[in-house]
């Protein structure tokens, strides 16, 4: 067997590695279902709640404030943003709960909540932003089927696309509850932006692939793999300028979770897709 010859299908046994990760990914999902009785954590935009946010000059204790606040006030949690510009503290309880009491009792534990802001949202508004969310995520996907299979017209080009835009969503929603990140309307937004990418890199390297013939298949694919980086790498040093520099959960959730999926896409597209897309141009002949 010549040199040429034992290169031809060397990188099929990399689709592996994506497919572990959706493996371990599906794993972390089903285990947060067993232990909490919800698929991934949600915050009080899409449950309901109170949430009050503080900007602080120095790290807070975070332990003791919650221990404090849920002797008083109930189940109470409590988290840090931290950034070059500062601190803040998000406090998440009930929505019933006496706002100006733990304003008061954030006062006596050394939180200086005179410019706090406060968010309240109720159960059922909740449940009802939180099914809007499931049938955006859901419409999204339709719509993106569509369009991918008007634009190729074939099942295997169309399928990797929108299976690497599935596998997106799945993984970061796992890496999501390593880190603590609630699934929020900021979130579910930049969840929603991540199709937009997703679909961008891979249409880009199934076009370059399939419809040009002008070098052989895989130099087609060395190029399309320079330019999708080159468009995700940018994308994820703005990203990451915005979470070590602001104190803003919105745009902290928004940044965090678009950078954690656009990691997980470079996998997605130029592992498992780009296996997929060369395999069939080379099976095609194209």
């Amino acid at each position: 067997m010549s040199v040429k010859e034992r290169g031809v299908g060397a990188y099929k046994p990399l689709i592996a590695i994506p497919l572990i990760i959706i493996i371990l990914s599906a794993g972390i999902l089903v285990y947060n279902f067993t232990r909490t009785g919800e698929w991934f954590q949600r915050s009080i935009d899409l449950r309901g709640g109170t949430l009050i946010s503080v900007s602080t000059e120095s790290p807070p204790d975070l332990a003791m404030i919650e221990e404090n606040l849920s002797l008083e006030f109930g189940k109470v949690v409590v988290r840090e943003l931290r950034s070059f510009s500062g601190y803040s503290l998000t406090i998440q309880a009930d929505a019933g709960v006496d706002v100006e009491a733990m304003k008061t009792a954030l006062e006596g534990l050394g939180v200086d909540t005179r410019e706090a802001s406060v968010e309240t949202m109720g159960p059922s508004l909740g449940e009802s932003f939180w099914l809007q969310a499931q049938a955006s995520i859901i419409v999204a996907f339709v719509l993106m089927g569509i369009i991918v299979f008007v634009i190729f017209r074939s099942f295997i080009p169309s399928s990797a696309v929108i299976l690497a835009a599935a596998f997106d969503i799945i993984s970061t929603l796992a890496v999501m509850q390593l880190f603590s990140i609630e699934l929020s309307l900021a979130s579910l937004a930049a969840l929603l932006m991540l199709i937009g990418y997703s679909i961008d890199t891979d249409i880009l390297l199934t076009t370059r692939v399939i419809r040009t013939h002008d070098d052989p298949v895989p130099e087609r694919t060395r190029g399309a793999f320079k330019t999708g980086m080159t468009m995700t790498l940018t994308t994820l040093a703005v990203l990451a300028a915005i979470i070590l520099t602001t104190t803003s959960a919105v745009l902290f959730a928004i940044a965090s979770v678009l950078f954690i999926g656009l990691a997980i896409d470079i996998i997605n597209t130029w592992i498992m897709n780009a296996t997929i897309i060369r395999w069939y141009a080379e099976r095609k002949g194209l």
